[in-house]
């Protein structure tokens, strides 16, 4: 694509193509398009058509308009102004689209387009700047949106832009709604096929969710300008790669929001200054709406210089722009031929050619000899074109008229019918006459003007027409129904309306708004006081005094009109809209009416009797504001108005409904309506319509959008709220404000916890005038309360709101406990608000409170400033506060801090009046109860509220930061708000607490019943059938010990769970599981702290978890090793102490719990035990538990270690006299073994010599004890030269080989020489055993001479060893060195011989072995004679 770009103005002169180059210095300014005058602009140069691309060429054709296409777009009914308008495109084949973008039009049932879309998609393809106008709902959205994503998905066209996430293309409507509708139809015409981003900004608490999206970056942005605007300004997007700007509602945006469109295309107007010069770059400025307007056309001529297109495909909006003069003449049908030839005279001579209407075929001979009078006969010509004509006198009519005036000095009239006008189509009439206006459309009348198109302006830089058209309209009593439509349209000219045509039109208005005498008052004006639209709205815009005094409709409810009102919200429609069902009315003198529950009896009764099959008679077919049943599918009935009908779908007719007893709308089938009893026709609709005032949408907006609703709706619905009554009309009140109260039992007061209007005030604009709108318009029709005054309205405003904080339900949040009254009354604070409590507290100190003092209302539920007493470590301090009660004689004031929770009585001098400003934060004390807990005697004490205390703060009184979830809600009775059932957590300690369930363990509460169901769902469906003493009865009896108060019947009841557990046998424990007995005994454990009742408990455990891996697993899953680890922690009873140690020496059998108890932390807990316990069967069971952790875990062994537990056993091994203990102690360190540097702290902690003697103090007849003894050193000492060296240095080495040379176990012995054997590796290869480091224990020659002796016997022939075979071991893990190698030096063993005769054989072999002899040089010569054979000729293997 090389073709050469004229150097042109961007915004002066548009190039007929995708891309357009620019000099940004000549940008038109945003302020200029309040200057019509200064528009400047080009026309398009012929030269400049060589830009356009082949591809472009080929696929549009860009032919332009001829005299065939301008005939076409005549027959049309379509004007186009602008030089060079391209050809229409009449069919979506030969459109250049994406497929996609076809076949989903396809799917929208778009096979061909509008007259709108086939002008605009070429003009849209060609980059020229447009204006479309069309009515509504005539396509004009598909009109720019297809060829638009077209361009926008074509990369080709932006290569020059510069990289960001600006959108490319941006589309701005009016209101929330329709942009939604854009950005909707925009996701489906992309689909997933097409690369372009959509995304769609508006209002309404909207903007947030898409904040994050926009810095991502988008294609195509659809936005409100107020939205735009403020993300401009927040920089979350830029205009930087702007190419395309699109104004949906073109005609709106530019007169309601002129400021904002203003200020954007400022920014964009600076954005193009920044564009470095000669890049080439789309910019294409395009608008489409209904009407023209005077700021249409400043924004055209401001922003749309050069050559821009303007398409109307309506007549009416063509004669708008070409502002044709209208001239109006009242009179009475009688007085129309006078009128019709006055106003023949008074046409100006320019006005060569004359077209004069009728809709009535009857007139047109009377027209004519009316004409015929007046016309010049030798002059003028005087044509007829009446609906009888056929298509050939029609074609000679027409050309006749196009002739008439060639050669003629007189004028030419044409009387024509208006069925004629499609056919003659003429297009260049000078002026026209409306005899009549017909009866059945003003379509009629908006194609009339057509005929004088020819004469408009033919750039959109004129600003009037050629030649001054003139339409003369003649208004009779009969066009009633079209004085709207002339006013209006004379408004919109700026042209004077006639005072005879304001009072015609005002008396028509009145008379329709009194004839709809079921239509309601116009939603719109009552929920702003005005109606945007009301020359378009069909709801009435008057009041009525039968219509709209309360109580006169028989339908309606008798509504207050003045007082308070307490109402239930049972429908939002927005959010200021809502339906109610009133409950009570307080007068302005106070007196208090209830009012009856009227709803509840009516639903009862329609549904007991249209319940009766031959009561359902069905309604037959519904006709406006009828009042009938409808009966749902799952048989409830309602009352129900129609308010709109449908046409039939899939063969159904369906209407709009309205319940009249429930508020909303919905669809329904006429078949499912029935016929409303006449008992039921007297009862008033029971949902009253409720507005609250003075707000509105914000954006200029005239709808809420959704996501607003669906906030009130989640706020108001099924709530009871306080209203004052400031206006009633109807069936509706106006209610300001609207405050939801809450009733505080503990002080019997109401307090306002939120105005309804403040609340909302976030979502919209404050509309200061609603009220007073509303009023005016009931002037004179209705008698009204007096009007409020300001002060009385910031008095409104102004009402003291305070807030509470809120837990958010399901969700675990850190907080602390302020203050406890008893564990079903306590106070909560946020630790994340803390900051902005203190702060707030601060502000207020430093505000000097106290000159505020003696003005407050003293009456219970006030709310107030007053001052916490100080104590030693804080001074006083003001803080927010809710008068309780005042006692005058002492003048002394009760006061509940806000924040904290406390109460106290307080001086009048220390309470001061508080500010709305400081009521901002909301209040922070959040009304709390414990899940799960009752009280363990007939009501709460003080005691427990101490106890509930010290186990939420440390021992310093300072708070305990703890984890809350809130499960539920109820009533408060303190702030006002609600009170919240809360789990709470301390997880500050190494086992989390659970409060409420140590509350109960600690036996300060009980479980609540309700809990019974939650934590022993069996006890409910125990089997009767089951004796009681089966294990069928195990849940029940932990139910019931949960829940028992006695501490006796708790004993017993624990007693008999374990009498039942040691009587069941062994194969029905897995029937105890089936039927939740081994989950009811883990929940119960952590509820209780009796000692007996424990130990009862975990005696049941333990017979059941014996040898039954399911029921350990259960255990496991059910928290049951959690409670354990907890028991142990808080509990130091010998017994209990036995048996939960017990249970988890059966349970370390079990991987699975092994990996839970090390998580709850019962590693630590088991090295703890050694060093704290001395009850002899505690540390087997602790020494069991951590044999079986230890084995094959590197990861417990570490931590056995670290905490300690490796000098605890070395400290048992050698200090404890049962045998048994002993045992398990080193069976443990040999377990620990398994790490190199676990071997090392046993050796250096003592433990090799620890065991060694040990071994030489047993008695030989306890084998079993000795090899368990052996087998732990040989783990030891295995590869470990330290622990070598520490057997070779100690004496009990040797007098344990001397000991065991004549007697012992042949096992034991087994494991001795091997422990040898490892001591002998250490030596080198040409050494043997050097035994002189054992001469130092006896000097006695003899005592060496039996040592050796001793050794010689036991080590056989094992003197020497091959070195080699150290070096199997050296390639080994060093943390897997001693346990890996035991099998290789088992093995090694096999070969070597372990008695004398064996050893004479090898001796007698030795010179066929390696012919090496022992060297026992270093002996004295004394002893080596005395040597044993065996031991002095032992050749190396």
């Amino acid at each position: 694509m090389n073709e050469e770009f004229s150097d042109v103005n961007l915004l002066n002169t548009p190039v007929p193509r995708y891309r357009q180059n620019y000099r940004s210095e000549e940008m038109t300014s945003a302020s200029e398009i309040d200057d019509e005058d200064d528009a400047r602009g080009r026309f398009l140069e012929q030269h400049q058509l060589k830009n356009l691309t082949t591809e472009i060429k080929q696929s549009l054709g860009f032919h332009y308009v001829t005299a065939e296409v301008r005939e076409t777009n005549e027959k049309a009914g379509v004007f186009v102004c602008g030089e060079l308008p391209p050809k229409p495109l009449w069919s979506i084949e030969h459109a250049p689209f994406y497929d996609t973008l076809k076949a989903k039009s396809m799917e929208l049932g778009v096979k061909k387009p509008v007259t709108v879309q086939a002008y605009c998609w070429p003009a849209v393809l060609q980059g020229r700047h447009l204006v479309a106008l069309s009515p509504p709902r005539t396509g004009k959205t598909l009109a720019y949106l297809l060829p638009l994503l077209t361009q926008v998905n074509n990369p080709c066209l932006h290569q020059e832009l510069p990289l960001g996430n600006g959108p490319l293309a941006i589309v701005m409507a009016s209101t929330w709604r329709k942009a939604l509708n854009i950005y909707e139809l925009s996701q489906f015409l992309c689909g997933t096929q097409l690369r372009a981003r959509v995304l769609v900004i508006h209002g309404g608490g909207q903007e947030e969710t898409q904040a994050v999206p926009l810095i991502n970056g988008c294609e195509l942005l659809v936005a409100t300008p107020h939205s735009l605007l403020r993300l401009l300004t927040q920089k979350h997007t830029n205009l930087r790669r702007l190419c395309y700007l699109v104004l949906d509602d073109v005609d709106i945006l530019v007169e309601q929001m002129t400021a904002e469109l203003q200020s954007i295309m400022a920014q964009f107007a600076e954005v193009l200054r920044r564009r470095p010069a000669g890049l080439v770059i789309p910019i294409q400025f395009m608008g489409f709406g209904s009407h023209w307007t005077v700021g249409l056309q400043r924004y055209v001529s401001a922003y749309m210089s050069g050559n821009p297109l303007a398409i109307f495909t309506s007549a009416l909006e063509a004669a708008v722009f070409a502002k044709v003069q209208h001239r109006i003449e009242m009179c009475a049908s009688v007085d129309l031929p006078t009128h019709l030839l006055d106003a023949l005279q008074t046409l100006h001579a320019a006005h060569k050619k004359i077209v004069i209407f009728t809709s009535h075929e009857m007139e047109l001979d009377r027209l004519a000899q009316l004409v015929d009078g007046y016309a010049d006969k030798a002059a003028d010509v005087v044509l007829f074109g009446s609906n009888k004509l056929g298509h050939t006198e029609l074609v000679d009519l027409r050309q006749a008229w196009l002739q008439a005036d060639r050669g003629c000095d007189g004028r030419a009239y044409m009387i024509m019918h208006d069925d004629c006008y499609e056919m003659l189509r003429i297009v260049d009439a000078d002026a026209i006459i409306h005899w009549d206006l017909g009866l059945k459309s003003m379509v009629r009348f908006r194609n009339r003007l057509g005929c004088m198109q020819q004469h408009y302006p033919v750039s959109l830089q004129e600003t009037h027409a050629g030649r001054q058209c003139l339409s003369v309209v003649l208004v009779t009593e009969k066009c009633v129904k079209q004085a709207r439509t002339l006013v209006r349209l004379l408004r919109r000219l700026r042209q004077p309306v006639p005072q005879k045509l304001q009072a015609f039109h005002k008396g028509i208005l009145e008379s329709t708004n009194k004839s709809r005498r079921c239509i309601d008052l116009c939603t719109y004006l009552k929920a702003y006081g005005f109606c945007r639209d009301q020359d378009y709205c069909h709801e009435r815009h008057l009041v009525v005094r039968s219509l709209d005094t309360p109580g006169v409709v028989p339908y309606y409810q008798k509504l207050p009109t003045a007082g308070q009102v307490k109402i239930r919200v049972v429908h939002v429609v927005d959010v200021t809209r809502y339906y109610a069902h009133v409950l009570e009315h307080k007068s302005v003198a106070g007196e208090v009416v209830t009012l009856t529950a009227t709803y509840e009896e009516l639903a009862i009764d329609l549904s007991l009797y249209y319940g009766v099959e031959a009561n359902c008679t069905p309604h037959g077919v519904p006709s406006l504001w009828d009042v009938c049943v409808l009966k749902n599918d799952k048989g409830v009935s309602r009352r129900v108005r129609v308010f709109f009908t449908t046409k039939p779908r899939c063969g159904l007719n369906y209407v709009q409904v309205q319940y009249i007893d429930e508020g909303g709308f919905s669809e329904a089938k006429v078949s499912c309506l029935l016929k409303l009893a006449e008992q039921f026709r007297s009862i008033p609709f029971q949902a009253v319509e409720i507005y609250i005032c003075r707000l509105m949408p914000s954006d200029n907006d005239i709808s809420w959008p959704d996501t607003a609703s669906l906030m009130v709706h989640e706020l108001l619905h099924g709530q009871q709220f306080d209203g004052q009554i400031q206006l009633a009309l109807g069936n509706t009140l106006w209610l300001d404000p609207l405050v939801k109260r809450s009733y505080l039992a503990a002080i019997k007061v109401y307090t306002n916890e939120f105005t309804v209007r403040n609340r909302l005030l976030m979502l919209g604009l404050d509309n200061a005038q609603h009220l007073e709108k509303l009023r005016k318009i009931c002037e004179g029709v209705l008698h009204l309360p007096d009007n409020l005054d300001a002060a009385t309205i910031n008095r409104l405003d102004g009402v003291l709101v305070c807030q509470t904080d809120v837990m958010k339900l399901k969700e675990f949040e850190d907080v602390v406990v302020s203050s406890i009254i008893s564990p079903q009354c306590f106070f909560l604070q946020h630790t994340a608000t803390e900051q902005e409590l203190e702060s707030l507290l601060d502000v207020i100190n430093e505000g000097d409170p106290r000159s505020r003092a003696g003005q407050v209302d003293l009456s219970p539920g006030s709310l107030c400033l007053a001052l916490f007493p100080g104590t030693d470590d804080a001074r006083a301090r003001w803080n927010r506060g809710r008068i309780v009660s005042y006692e005058a004689e002492t003048r002394k004031v009760d006061v509940f801090f806000l924040d904290f929770g406390d109460t106290a009585l307080l001086p009048q001098s220390d309470i001061a009046v508080i500010h709305q400003a400081e009521l901002k934060l909301p209040c922070q004390a959040i009304e709390c109860s414990l899940l799960h807990v009752s009280p363990p005697d007939d009501d709460w004490t003080d005691k427990n509220a101490d106890a509930l205390w010290d186990l939420t703060h440390d021992a310093d009184e300072r708070n305990t930061l703890l984890i809350a979830k809130a499960v539920g809600s109820s009533d408060s009775r303190y702030t006002g708000n609600a009170s919240f059932l809360v789990e709470l957590y301390d997880c500050s300690t190494p086992q989390d607490i659970l409060i409420g369930q140590e509350l109960v363990a600690r036996g300060h509460a009980i479980g609540s019943p309700g809990s019974v169901q939650e934590l022993f769902p069996e006890a409910a469906v125990v089997d009767t059938s089951l004796p009681e003493e089966s294990y069928a009865g195990i849940t029940t009896a932990c139910a019931k010990l949960y829940r028992s108060k006695e501490r006796a019947e708790r004993v017993h009841l624990a007693k008999r769970i374990s009498d039942i557990a040691q009587e069941i046998a062994q194969p029905e424990h897995d029937a105890v599981r089936q039927c939740g007995g081994i989950r009811s005994l883990c929940r119960l454990l952590g509820f209780v702290r009796n000692e007996e009742i424990l130990t009862c408990l975990l005696q049941s455990l333990n017979c059941f978890i014996a040898d039954n891996d399911d029921n350990k697993d259960e255990v496991c899953r059910e928290e049951g090793i959690r409670a354990i680890c907890r028991l142990l922690q808080c509990t130091s009873a010998a017994t209990v102490q036995e048996q939960a140690t017990l249970v988890f020496a059966r349970l370390t059998s079990n991987a699975r719990c092994c990996a839970k108890i090390r998580d709850c932390g019962g590693l630590a807990l088991f090295c703890r035990l050694l060093l704290d316990v001395d009850s002899e069967a505690v540390l087997l069971n602790v020494c069991l538990a951590l044999k079986n952790m230890a084995e094959d875990n590197h990861k417990n062994c570490t931590f056995i270690k670290e905490s300690g537990g490796i000098a605890r056993l070395c400290e048992l091994v050698a200090m404890s006299d049962d045998d048994i203990i002993l045992e398990y102690a080193a069976w443990t360190l040999e377990k620990l073994s398994m790490l190199n540097s676990n071997c090392d702290v046993i050796g250096q902690l003592g433990g090799v010599e620890a065991l060694l003697e040990r071994a030489c103090l047993c008695d030989m007849d306890s084998s079993k004890l000795v090899l368990r003894i052996l087998v732990a050193l040989k783990a030891i000492v295995t590869d470990h030269p330290n622990n070598i060296q520490r057997v070779n240095d100690s004496s009990a080495f040797f007098r344990l080989c001397d000991r065991l040379c004549g007697e012992g176990d042949e096992e034991v012995k087994k494991v001795l020489q091997q422990i040898a054997s490892r001591c002998t590796h250490q030596q080198d290869a040409g050494d043997v055993l050097n035994m002189e480091s054992y001469t130092q224990y006896n000097s006695d020659d003899e005592g060496v001479i039996r040592i050796v002796r001793s050794l010689g016997e036991i080590l056989g022939a094992k003197s020497a060893v091959e070195t080699s075979s150290r070096g199997q071991h050296e390639g080994l893990d060093e943390d897997v060195g001693p346990n890996a190698s035991l099998l290789l030096d088992d093995r090694e063993l096999l070969e070597l011989p372990t008695d004398r005769e064996s050893s004479e054989l090898v001796r007698q072999s030795s010179s066929q072995l390696h012919g090496k002899q022992v060297t026992t040089s270093w002996l004295p010569e004394s002893m080596q004679e005395d040597l044993p054979p065996p031991l002095l000729d032992l050749p190396l293997r």
